[in-house]
């Protein structure tokens, strides 16, 4: 087995150790905060994935696609260039946060929407950092600190409930500070040691365009898949509680576990299928997709069987009615992992357009879901049901625009 095959192997397993260390804390959080603190939490962390996509410019996509076009250089001048902007746009959000505060009367105090923000770029930096990690294939700081990090969110959290106070303020305080550390970590052990050549930093506003252009290109594209995840909730909490946000966001987040280790497994992959890509490998691209969408289906199966039985050992019993949306929204989070494999070859042909009209169709497609059901009946079941749907269509469109690009490649060899 090569060096690099471990190295992936290695990060994947570090990465969802460090998922697990973070999901255990999921029964300590639904205890500390109940239903409506636990609801009103969900909604930040809803907010902050949708800032990290803004603030990222969705940089991490298109890092290994430097790196595999460009070289070495070239990536770490985009990754520098990427955390600027990323850093430069947190400011500015707070800013204006800041205006709307004294302006407007909002429910959100400045001091929690600036623990937003913060969180949000913490995050983003991460993802930017571990795009260079993983197609850099410097595996081992990569897989230690993604272990750190989650071991770190863990302690952070447990001691800020303890010692200060259980409030939503404090978990993310914790979030900021976990990935903070880790960045830092990345900064000093590996990017200090690279230096980047002078030739390569001009010019500036022609990078920074580039950066900005890729990322607006992009936001249909991520803001399909935040609409999906988020925005049902703040449907149900204007027409419910955020009490019933809070069984729904736990519901959302056992089915998230789903997500994130393949998002892992995933991630882990796309070195290799753009290496195969650029080697003209469509064979070995396709056995990767299709093993990969196997073991999701085998994985979703065993899951949706075990929960039932494991649930009422780690939540109270206000939340007893997440388990039934648990089963209506597990097969969209099933569809959505499995469309990300597919979306590489694409990716890497750089079909962004492509992406965002297909993410696009699937936005619409959930967002006339939500109409018909406040037009007609609201329960959070009905919601659970269209993630589902628009999430299949996301996954069918792709698979389909996918296997025709690699159709058309195999034509031009």
């Amino acid at each position: 087995m090569s060096k690099a095959i471990m190295g992936a192997a290695a990060l994947s397993i570090g990465d969802i150790l460090g998922k697990v260390i973070g999901f255990i804390i999921l029964p300590y959080l639904t205890a500390h905060l109940g239903a409506s603190g636990y609801g009103a939490l969900t909604l930040y962390l809803s907010v902050i994935q949708i800032l990290i996509i803004f603030i990222s410019f969705s940089g991490q996509g298109l890092l290994p696609v430097k790196y595999m076009q460009e070289g070495e250089g070239s990536s770490l001048v985009f990754r520098r260039d990427n955390i600027t902007l990323a850093v430069a746009s947190s400011v500015l959000l707070v800013a204006i946060f800041y205006i709307v505060t004294l302006v407007t009367k909002i429910s959100v105090s400045f001091s929690d929407g600036f623990l937003v923000v913060l969180a949000s770029l913490a995050q983003a930096l991460n993802f930017i950092n571990l795009s260079h990690l993983r197609i850099s294939q410097t595996y081992k700081v990569a897989a230690i600190g993604q272990f750190l990090l989650s071991a770190f969110n863990v302690l952070f959290t447990i001691a800020l409930f303890e010692m200060i106070a259980a409030t939503p303020g404090q978990r993310l305080i914790a979030i900021a500070a976990s990935f903070f550390s880790i960045q830092l970590a990345y900064e000093f052990f590996v990017y200090r040691k690279r230096a980047v050549k002078r030739s390569e930093l001009e010019p500036s506003r022609k990078r920074y365009k580039e950066i900005i252009s890729y990322g607006v290109s992009l936001l249909p594209h991520h803001g399909s898949y935040w609409i999906k995840s988020s925005v049902d909730r703040f449907f149900i909490a204007h027409y419910m509680s955020t009490a019933v946000v809070g069984v729904y966001g736990l519901a959302f987040q056992l089915t998230s576990i789903v997500m994130l280790f393949f998002g892992v497994i995933n991630q882990a992959f796309q070195p290799f299928i753009y290496r195969k890509l650029k080697a003209n490998d469509f064979r070995g691209v396709e056995l990767i997709q299709y093993g990969y969408t196997a073991l999701v289906i085998v994985s979703c199966v065993i899951y949706f069987f075990i929960l039932p039985f494991a649930f009422p050992y780690l939540f109270n019993a206000e939340f007893n009615s997440a388990i039934y949306y648990f089963n209506i929204l597990l097969p969209g989070t099933a569809f959505l992992s499995i469309y990300y494999i597919f979306t590489h070859s694409l990716f890497y042909y750089r079909k962004n357009k492509l992406i965002s009209i297909i993410t696009m169709g699937s936005m619409i497609t959930h967002l006339i879901g939500i109409f018909v059901i406040i037009m007609t009946e609201i329960k959070v079941e009905y919601f659970c049901l269209v993630y589902a749907i628009s999430s299949f269509y996301a996954c069918a469109v792709t698979f389909y625009c996918g296997k025709r690009q690699i159709s058309i490649e195999r034509k031009r060899c």
